[in-house]
């Protein structure tokens, strides 16, 4: 054999054997980061001292895709022990043009008034969506041609996965979860509403909708009897008990749209409480951004929670509320008939 083909045959077993150990190494890397995958859900980092606020990695509507998210909790007993507490989950809102630079959504003062109560409050940041970032996958159709319906499905498939996930923990209740929405976060919990989750006894919609703000117009909806179409298919399906916060400032979705929404939700069977608020701010879209909306929709609120766990007969029990106060301003109801089965 001559040296340069022993030289060549060398090589090339050489380039063989590291062959072969690059695609061990690499099947071994995707072997751990598989197995990885299915456990690196969970909190990520130690409790703060507001309401216990920890950072959590979730499972999406998509697998592969992760969520972030934030946990609050209630304080933990003398004893020590932490007991099963029904879960509620906050679904923010999006901005086309900012959803990729967004904090994590806290919803300080909407997730303290459930904390008060004894909820644990999660809030998971949705596909497309600051920290969890990539494509905004709810979003689908264009102004033009919008598709409602498969958009806020899209958004509940992340919602579904929260509520499987977060209901599974060893410190929240297997039932009797809260899905709360704003903005098109309002418009997945309705869609998630159609899904009827055993977990989930009630949904509460801040302003919920689509496409609002067409082409930056103030009452300017892109698609609304795409709109109407699809509150009345998810409400053909919806069985859960709904109730409903709009103001009468909301320049999104104002109260003749709120109104006509309900109607056709109710009209297709489903249960649904509208409440059509004075007023609010500057901008009534954001009613449940601060501590003043809790004098407009705190009592209808812990009034509606109270009755639906009634009704369905809920293992776990929620505290009463903590600082009965008045409203101190009149609320102003649109109530449609439930529906019964």
């Amino acid at each position: 054999m001559s040296d340069a083909r022993g030289i060549l045959l060398a090589r090339t077993a050489g380039q063989a054997t590291l062959l072969m150990l690059f695609l061990t190494i690499g099947l071994t890397v995707l072997s751990r980061s598989s197995s990885a995958t299915e456990h690196e859900f969970g909190a990520f980092g130690p409790e703060g001292s507001r309401m216990r606020e920890q950072l959590w990695v979730l499972p999406s509507g998509e697998a592969g895709r992760d969520m972030r998210a934030t946990v609050f909790r209630p304080k933990g007993d003398a004893s020590g022990t932490e007991k099963r507490r029904p879960l509620v989950v906050i679904n923010h809102g999006t901005d086309e043009m900012t959803r990729l630079a967004v904090s994590m959504p806290v919803y300080y003062w909407l997730s303290r008034w459930f904390v008060e109560r004894g909820y644990v409050v999660v809030l998971p940041q949705r596909r497309g969506h600051g920290a969890t970032g990539g494509p905004l996958s709810e979003s689908i159709g264009t102004c033009e041609h919008p598709d409602h319906y498969a958009s806020g499905m899209v958004a509940a498939d992340d919602i579904a996965a929260a509520v499987n996930y977060m209901t599974k923990q060893p410190f929240v209740a297997s039932d009797g979860a809260v899905v709360v929405g704003m903005s098109t976060g309002g418009w997945a919990s309705l869609a998630l509403a159609a899904r009827n989750l055993p977990q989930v006894q009630a949904i509460v919609n801040f302003a919920g909708g689509r496409g609002g703000h067409a082409y930056g117009e103030p009452n300017a909806i892109c698609g609304t009897e795409e709109l109407l179409a699809a509150a009345r298919a998810y409400g053909t399906h919806a069985r859960e008990p709904t109730i409903w916060f709009y103001a009468k400032n909301d320049s999104y979705f104002g109260p003749k749209l709120a109104k006509s929404l309900a109607q056709v939700w109710s009209e297709a069977g489903g249960s649904v409480e509208e409440h059509i608020l004075p007023p609010y701010g500057v901008e009534g879209h954001t009613i449940a951004d601060d501590r003043r909306g809790w004098d407009l929709w705190g009592a209808s609120l812990q009034s509606f929670l109270t009755r639906a766990r009634e009704n369905a007969g809920s293992s776990v029990k929620i505290a009463s509320d903590p600082a009965a106060r008045p409203a101190t301003s009149i609320i102003e109801t649109s109530t449609l008939q439930t529906h019964s089965e």
